[in-house]
């Protein structure tokens, strides 16, 4: 064993984060943040919005950025199209057990967000607020919009994880999230917005580590391929009414498949039934 796996290997039974040195700079910025006292004005007033914000179009349709960063054996072209031309299903093809992932989830997010607005870091309209790019019809919500001048001059974007031990100490610590890096990028592109971080927080004992990430085109490139690839079946499909067919493999043989199950256009895919948005 290497001297670079032997300080892994204490590292990781102390529990010592193996990070960069700008990472543990700004891990150490945002610690100070839970001895600050709670704004009783902004934070209420940004809880409040999150719980209202858009509730006559709450439903969830179109084309999302987090489609658009899976890996190729989960990505389905004939779904995204579907996506800009039906209303899709709202969560009730999902498992009980995956909501209340989810709902945990949003408690850790609505902590990490809080605490930006006590520190000032971010304003209410910069937290969980869902922008629209006109080019490709992609929506997307980055957790954090924040300014932090001791740390970097100009805006940053913050991706925030809620992962169990198990994965934060072996997808994580010391390695990067498995797929928050990819959907930061994408967020940088979009936003224009080139500085960036991911904050996974432990839920089993609130460690959270951080990943510090300046844009890189070369990542993102995937991902306008695709979203090309989107506009010109979506064309395809109401200039000439051809849909693209569904992906070859198991994983799409019927709708019963275990990936087709849990589509949320799998109902006007497979049995021509869906409202038009």
């Amino acid at each position: 064993m290497g001297i670079i796996d032997e300080i892994k290997k204490d590292a990781k039974g102390n529990r010592t984060i193996i990070q960069s040195s700008e990472s543990l700079k700004l891990e150490k910025i945002l610690n100070r943040m839970f001895y600050l006292k709670k704004d009783p004005v902004n934070e209420p007033k940004f809880v409040k919005q999150v719980m209202t914000r858009g509730l006559e179009t709450q439903e969830r349709s179109g084309l999302h950025a987090s489609a658009l960063i899976v890996d190729d054996a989960s990505f389905c072209l004939r779904e995204q199209v579907l996506a800009l031309t039906y209303k899709q299903k709202q969560g009730e093809q999902l498992s009980v057990g995956l909501m209340r992932i989810f709902e945990e989830g949003n408690a850790v997010h609505e902590k990490w967000q809080r605490l930006f607005i006590r520190a000032g870091y971010s304003g209410v309209n910069d937290l969980d607020v869902t922008q629209f790019n006109k080019k490709y019809r992609v929506s997307f919500t980055p957790d954090i919009i924040c300014e932090i001048p001791e740390f970097y001059d100009g805006k940053m974007i913050g991706e925030l994880k809620s992962v169990n031990m198990y994965t934060y100490d072996k997808t994580v610590l010391p390695k990067r999230h498995p797929s928050a890096w990819k959907q930061l990028q994408w967020y940088m592109y979009l936003t224009g917005i080139h500085k960036g971080f991911v904050l996974s927080d432990n839920k089993n004992n609130q460690e959270f580590k951080i990943e510090v990430y300046d844009f890189n085109q070369d990542i993102v490139n995937p991902f306008i391929d695709r979203c090309e690839e989107i506009k010109s079946a979506y064309i395809k499909l109401h200039k000439y009414h051809k849909l693209i067919s569904r992906p070859d493999g198991k994983a799409y043989k019927d709708a019963n498949s275990k990936r087709c199950k849990s589509c949320a256009m799998r109902d006007i895919c497979w049995f021509k039934k869906g409202e038009k948005l």
